[in-house]
């Protein structure tokens, strides 16, 4: 992806001449299905830029930039099918020690399926048996999104982070009792599930379920993976999954070079449809901010003092400070969610759009 063309003129020395007035020049880039999703977090990020550069002799050259979303396409009918399986995992816990040992305190946790998208409510089921002398005081549920990141040699290293997503608490269990609880989580805006498509961050989601307990004893938590997709289940089992994407031809587009669309060839370029288009109880999402991923300022701080010096290769994208925030989809299954960001009327490719209000573009 990190490549370029020229709009005007050549890579050789000889000056051309622009006339006065406003000239428009178009052009493209297929985006591999393999592109991991924008991602904006502590210690680093997916960023897709577009740089124009202009080119002045005698002068300063002249810079516009221009920053868009990227979201991978992730079917969860194409994944694996233990996606649609119920999850379910306990965990015990005694206190004290022999011969003083209480009888176990056990934490079951179930889902009743292991993929989701954003927008999509998860129900939690959490069955607390306290056979212990020690009192629960109370169970909270939470969604979580861990972030690793990986630094390449010779400065090879691993950094972790942890967003808490989505947070509800219950109450306590009293001594030699069992209770049942179910959550209802909403997954807010967010990138999907991650582990294959970047080798400096991955990204993965888990349910946990905690139980702070009277006294000083540590909590007893339990938890369980879920993925996060940007297409959600399907009531209908699908014999034959089709992967979104693979029916575009290589040929139509160099996937690693900018393509200068001439005036005289076609308007609209052929791009896949909609990931969403091919079912019809499937509502189009709308695209909003993930509020819950903050970069800790003093973990920056710590990472900086970590890394190496800067390589002697500088980078040809000048280095100004840019502010933007990646768009997700949001589906609208739960019937509530919040103030979305409201799409143009012009749709500007069946790829994406572009929310001039807002000056960002979202593209799969």
């Amino acid at each position: 992806m990190a490549t370029k063309a020229y709009l005007y003129g050549s890579g050789s020395s000889i000056e051309v001449i622009i006339e006065p007035g406003t000239s428009t020049y178009r052009f493209a880039c297929q985006l591999p299905v393999t592109c991991p999703s924008s991602f904006v977090g502590t210690h680093g990020r997916v960023r897709y830029l577009a740089n124009v550069r202009f080119l002045r002799p005698w002068k300063f050259d002249q810079n516009f930039s221009r920053s868009l979303t990227v979201l991978k396409v992730m079917d969860l009918n194409t994944e694996s099918m233990m996606l649609r399986v119920p999850t379910q995992v306990e965990s015990q816990r005694t206190y004290c020690c022999f011969p003083c040992r209480s009888a176990p305190l056990s934490i079951r946790l179930s889902l009743p399926q292991g993929g989701f998208v954003p927008g999509q409510t998860v129900p939690v089921d959490v069955i607390v048996s306290n056979d212990s002398r020690v009192t629960v005081e109370d169970i909270t549920v939470r969604l979580a999104m861990v972030v690793i990141y990986y630094s390449q040699p010779p400065s090879a290293d691993t950094n972790k982070d942890r967003f808490v997503m989505v947070e509800k608490t219950g109450d306590g269990v009293a001594t030699n009792s069992r209770k049942q609880f179910t959550f209802d989580l909403q997954i807010p805006a967010t990138p999907p599930t991650c582990f294959n498509l970047c080798s400096i961050i991955q990204i993965g989601y888990q349910v946990e379920a905690e139980a702070r307990v009277n006294g000083c004893h540590a909590k007893h938590s339990v938890h369980t993976p879920v993925t996060i997709g940007s297409v959600p289940l399907t009531s209908q089992l699908q014999k034959e999954p089709k992967i979104w994407g693979a029916d575009l031809q290589p040929q139509q587009l160099d996937a690693k070079a900018l393509i200068l669309i001439k005036e005289h060839e076609s308007e609209e370029l052929v791009s896949p449809p909609n990931p969403w288009a091919g079912d019809p109880s499937i509502p189009p999402p709308h695209f909003l901010e993930a509020k819950h991923i903050v970069p800790v300022e003093q973990k920056i701080k710590k990472s900086k003092k970590k890394s190496v010096k800067k390589s002697k290769k500088e980078s040809k994208i000048p280095s100004e400070k840019i502010t933007f925030t990646p768009l997700y989809a949001v589906f609208d299954l739960a019937g509530e969610s919040d103030e979305p960001i409201v799409r143009p009327k012009v749709i500007k490719t069946e790829g994406g759009y572009v929310n001039e209000d807002l000056d960002r573009s979202t593209w799969l």
